[in-house]
């Protein structure tokens, strides 16, 4: 089995031209905001390879051990935080989510 058995995944994009403000934003601001809550156990961040306009530019995947710390996470003071400042910035960085999920992993294969 994974390290961690559930993921919520984020895939946004930001405007050309706020790029570098939504990378600092997003990864010195929004992530260890939310890396506070104890439930979140690993974050990881990814960038669209090639120009495939139709994905989005970045993924985020967030993971946790238990539905019970899946669960607790919108209710905890560091989302709250986290989305307070995100809708404070968002025009200012240029972030546009595209969708979002939540996944559990059903089998694992390592070598």
């Amino acid at each position: 089995m994974p390290k961690h058995k559930l993921i919520q995944i984020v895939a946004a994009d930001s405007t050309p031209e706020k790029d570098a403000a939504f990378e600092k934003w997003y990864t010195q601001v929004h992530i260890p905001t939310l890396f506070q809550f104890e439930g979140v156990k690993q974050v990881s961040r990814y960038r669209r390879k090639g120009e495939d306009k139709q994905l989005s530019k970045y993924m985020t995947i967030y993971e946790f051990d238990t539905e019970e710390d899946l669960a607790a996470f919108p209710g905890s003071p560091a989302f709250t935080e986290a989305i307070k400042d995100f809708e404070a910035n968002k025009d200012r960085v240029g972030f546009t989510s595209r969708w979002f999920g939540v996944y559990e992993c059903t089998q694992t294969w390592e070598k």
